[in-house]
């Protein structure tokens, strides 16, 4: 049976003790350390049994015991843990041990011209995970497992290192699998390099699964998750499968991509938690965040249907030795508290079908392994996000794999700049389309094939109802002239599209009605050639598109054959994003959920099973930035009121926690109500009569 821990409680800690050695002592109050973690209101802790020095903190017949620590310190967490009913999931630093690199030379993590990774993440000996350094590892994870009650472990430092790992294990491996030497320098687009980055992907998938299942064979109720399991950026889907649970690290002022990983994560049905410092921006900053911050950073976390978890340290030595600053803890307990008034409408729920955005991992790994342009910073991911999310849709990332399961119960869905879907994919899609689903699809979807090689035309060209001409040969485009349709809050002028990166597509419309034309630069900008300062006007009127839309059977595409989204997040362009969502309305006139409220407002909706009521969650969060420095949210400007209409029936509609009951108007099968004035967040849960969300 499941392990229901991580569904029944999302107030967490991390209790992040690199101490290491270099201090003359290493304090931590343990009795006094639990009572002001139970009063801060967490209900689990991960909590430090090996750090990043190789340091354990347990008694250990094994491993290396911190000699500035007295006492075993796991042994006592679980006594004093056991008084508060705060579960202990067990962290444990696998990638970086200093102790085991020095007499062990060998295990270390080496690039292609042996030099050993010395000082990752700026200071650590960093290990590799095929090395016998493995057994070291599930040795330390089996002796916690037998002689302490923890709930669960939790792997930090997972990684395979840039251009790694060619120790002799590796090597040795490499052989095995593919019958000659690791290549030391993999050319992209290369089947040599599509088998390396698969055997790097492999590396930490064995790790990670046999310390599951050796584990598991001890205990069957652990829970086993490790950091950015469940990642996008990772994309590690085959390893995520042995997570109990998802966590990645969550650091202010990014957070719209806190968001984003809340968004992708909870697609997977898997429990998740986003893993905050409770520092200001990171790890072993010995400063609190505003209380403001955390607050904020744990509102995303569980309006998106995760739990948080906050991350804090004990100074261990000095003249304040042995305690969390009281701050650190009145801080979490400001956030705590307003989640835990909640509570009642976040435990167990899943979000609500409306639209789905494919992540594609083939598509991924192809781009990865191809030569091809590609965003470093998953620009696309990141700007469909926060298009949609500035527009007040709700909706959900999925992989190929989820939105084939599902994509009947999504009214949209959004296909940004996937080059390569695979062809069961694509006559799934087309099925959806032609049954009346509503599709947007941009850039060079399904131009590609799993090789990286470019087909003569887009997979999706009949649901496009436009085929593939050739490459933009310019840095910048223009979109311009608009359609009526596309046009409001735009500006009645060519409209800059520039993506150093990503290219700009020709393509010539064969069923579908231009809705935006596509003009070229005066010329290509240079050092020897350029017009101003950065690129060249608009100048030349071309036959080729930048929007069109299709009837395909009883359904409709949108198709943009330019990477909008990842220029919408390169240049912040509110007129490309405007343009976007103006389309989505031309794709879908009358949404089954709509939400006018301003920009800073994010939208997330969510069920909780067995129960006929929806929640409504309000996040409003504005990034900014501050000549470049780290900003900090410490006071909540609140927004005015919003409007809300769906496609249901409703018994009632009422703002929560407090239970006020908001007046609904009814008309055309639909609600309609108004929010009052919020700070941070509101939310609003629907009792359901009938649900119409999807036409």
């Amino acid at each position: 049976m499941e392990n229901q821990l991580y569904r029944q409680t999302i107030r967490r800690g991390l209790f992040d003790f690199h101490a290491g050695e270099a201090v003359p002592e290493v304090r931590l109050n343990v009795a006094e350390y639990f009572a002001a973690a139970a009063a801060a209101g967490m209900q689990t802790i991960t909590f430090m049994t090996k750090d990043a020095f190789g340091n354990s903190y347990f008694d250990t017949k094994i491993g290396h015991k911190n000699v500035k620590l007295d006492g075993d310190l796991l042994a006592e967490a679980v006594v004093e843990a056991r008084k508060y009913n705060i579960a202990i999931i067990a962290y444990y630093n696998v990638g970086l041990n200093s102790h085991v690199a020095t007499d062990n030379p060998d295990y270390r993590q080496r690039t292609a011209d042996q030099t050993p990774i010395k000082e990752a993440f700026g200071f650590y000996d960093l290990l590799c995970m095929n090395s016998p350094y493995r057994d070291y590892v599930y040795g330390q994870l089996r002796e916690i497992a037998e002689s302490y009650e923890v709930a669960g472990f939790f792997f930090d430092i997972t990684y395979v290192w840039d251009n790694c790992c060619h120790c002799e294990y590796c090597r040795m491996a490499y052989r095995n699998r593919f019958g000659y030497e690791a290549p030391t320098a993999p050319v992209p687009g290369t089947k040599e390099m599509a088998q390396w980055q698969s055997f790097q992907r492999d590396i930490r998938f064995r790790f990670l699964r046999d310390a599951a299942n050796g584990l598991k064979a001890i205990r069957p109720d652990f829970l086993i998750g490790w950091n950015h399991a469940g990642d996008p950026r990772f994309g590690q889907v085959e390893a995520d499968r042995y997570a109990d649970y998802f966590t990645s690290e969550f650091h202010p002022p990014h957070y719209m991509y806190g968001s984003l990983l809340a968004r992708w994560k909870r697609s997977f049905g898997k429990p998740f938690e986003l893993m905050m410092p409770s520092e200001m921006g990171s790890w072993g900053e010995w400063t609190v965040a505003p209380p403001e911050t955390l607050r904020t950073t744990a509102a995303i976390a569980v309006a998106n249907g995760g739990s948080i978890s906050f991350g804090h340290v004990a100074y261990p030595s000095g003249a304040l030795k042995g305690n969390v600053p009281q701050p650190v803890m009145e801080a979490v307990k400001h956030a705590n508290d307003w989640v835990q008034s909640l509570e009642p409408w976040l435990l167990e729920a899943v979000s609500e079908p409306n639209v789905a955005v494919l992540f594609s991992i083939g598509n991924k790994r192809m781009l990865e392994a191809s030569a091809l342009p590609r965003s470093l910073d998953e620009a696309t991911l990141q700007g469909v996000h926060r298009i949609l999310s500035e527009g007040h849709i709700h909706f959900d990332f999925l992989d190929e794999e989820g939105l084939a399961a599902n994509i009947d119960r999504y009214e949209m869905v959004i296909l940004p700049d996937q080059a390569y879907v695979s062809e069961e994919l694509q006559t799934i899609i087309r099925a959806y389309v032609q049954g009346g689903g509503k599709l947007l699809a941009s850039g060079r979807t399904s131009l590609y094939q799993a090789n990286g090689e470019c087909s003569d035309n887009f997979g999706l060209s009949e649901v496009f109802g436009a085929n593939f001409l050739d490459m933009w040969l310019y840095e910048v485009s223009y979109l311009y002239p608009l359609d009526a349709d596309l046009a409001e809050n735009v500006p009645a002028m060519p409209l800059l599209l520039k993506t150093p990166v990503l290219p700009t597509l020709k393509v010539l419309p064969t069923t579908a009605t231009t809705l935006a034309g596509l003009m070229e630069p005066a010329v290509e900008t240079k050092v020897h050639r350029h017009v101003y300062h950065q690129h060249s006007h608009p100048a030349a009127a071309t036959p080729y598109p930048s929007v069109v839309v299709n009837a395909f059977g009883k359904g409709s595409c949108l198709y943009i054959p330019l990477p909008l989204e990842a220029g919408y997040w390169s240049s912040g362009s509110p007129w490309l994003r405007n343009v976007y969502l103006n389309g989505l309305r031309v794709l879908n006139p009358e949404p089954g959920i709509d939400v006018r409220a301003p920009l800073s407002v994010e939208v997330s909706i969510m069920r909780q099973p067995g129960q006929s009521r929806v929640i409504v969650h309000l996040i409003n969060v504005r990034e900014e930035t501050a000549a470049g420095s780290k900003t900090f949210i410490e006071d909540v400007h609140p927004v005015g009121e919003v409007e809300i209409s769906l496609r249901l029936d409703a018994r009632s509609v009422r703002l929560i926690p407090e239970g006020t009951e908001l007046a609904v108007s009814r008309s055309s099968g639909r609600i309609s109500f108004v929010v009052p004035p919020f700070g941070l967040h509101t939310a609003v849960a629907i009792e359901i009569i009938e649900q119409r969300l999807r036409g």
